[in-house]
């Protein structure tokens, strides 16, 4: 099962962009290229919204206290503590849907 997200035209490239998934999560969703990820909408530290942080590409920063993790994975990085939470997507026509498993 998939729930519709976003159209993939919603997310710069490299770039990121807070979507609310009808009866699901909030989740910030970020490009690499071709490449979607999705992962919780706030810092696990201190619920921060993730989308005022920075984003290179790879590596998402928040901008309170400079917790970083690696988008690709939710593993944290340098001072951070806890990963992200990471969701799965399907892209298919051009949309992003968050696959349910």
């Amino acid at each position: 099962m998939k729930k519709l997200v976003c159209p993939t035209t919603d997310i710069p490239l490299d770039g990121m962009k807070q979507c609310q998934v009808e009866g699901g999560p909030e989740l910030l969703v970020l490009s690499s290229g071709e490449e979607y990820f999705a992962c919780q909408a706030h810092c696990p530290h201190q619920e921060v919204r993730l989308c005022e942080g920075m984003y290179d590409g790879q590596v998402l920063t928040c901008h309170q206290h400079l917790w970083q993790w690696d988008i690709r994975s939710g593993s944290p990085i340098g001072l951070a503590e806890a990963p992200l939470q990471c969701y799965p997507l399907e892209i298919e026509d051009g949309m992003i849907y968050l696959r349910e498993e």
